[in-house]
């Protein structure tokens, strides 16, 4: 999925400075390659997206995440996936409604199906959903940056460390 993503990355630059230099020095443009372009360009998103989770370098703010206790951090974690799968399901559901009218029409240019523009769309939200339940049925998880204790996130244990304290010196201010 990632080396995809890279093609789709490399494809798409191409494209766009190859369009920028006909159009600028040959007064020349190629409407298929703004198509090929941005049909890369769904692709690289949408194959960057479950290649990032499976393995666990999608961007997240871990601020509660890290302040938790591990049994927290279990919760949150069987929440956050049956979330994931729950989003999928509802893409996936939205997408076949969407593509039973726009699967019938072809693009401008390069007279592509809506079918093949979008699956990849559909591959990755495929891929995406299998993640998710593989993350809830195993209940395992590649260790993030910040999963020992001396590569601790510093605000977070300084979040804990002030709600220990509140905790422990009764501090009840709201």
């Amino acid at each position: 999925m990632t080396a995809l993503s890279m093609l789709m990355l490399g494809l798409m630059a191409v494209l766009v400075v190859g369009q920028v230099i006909l159009r600028n020095f040959f007064d020349l443009g190629l409407p298929w390659a703004d198509e090929l372009s941005r049909i890369s360009n769904i692709a690289l998103v949408f194959f960057a997206v479950p290649a990032l989770m499976l393995h666990n370098r999608h961007i997240a703010i871990d601020l509660l995440y890290s302040a938790l206790r591990p049994c927290g951090k279990a919760i949150l974690r069987f929440s956050n996936y049956v979330l994931i799968s729950a989003f999928a399901g509802i893409f996936l559901f939205g997408l076949y409604k969407f593509l039973i009218r726009a699967g019938k029409f072809t693009t401008p240019s390069l007279s592509l199906s809506n079918y093949a523009v979008y699956a990849p769309v559909l591959i990755a939200i495929v891929l995406l959903l299998i993640v998710a339940l593989y993350r809830l049925i195993t209940g395992t998880e590649p260790a993030s940056d910040f999963d020992t204790e001396e590569d601790e996130n510093p605000i977070a244990k300084a979040i804990a460390e002030e709600m220990s304290e509140q905790v422990s010196s009764g501090d009840s201010r709201k």
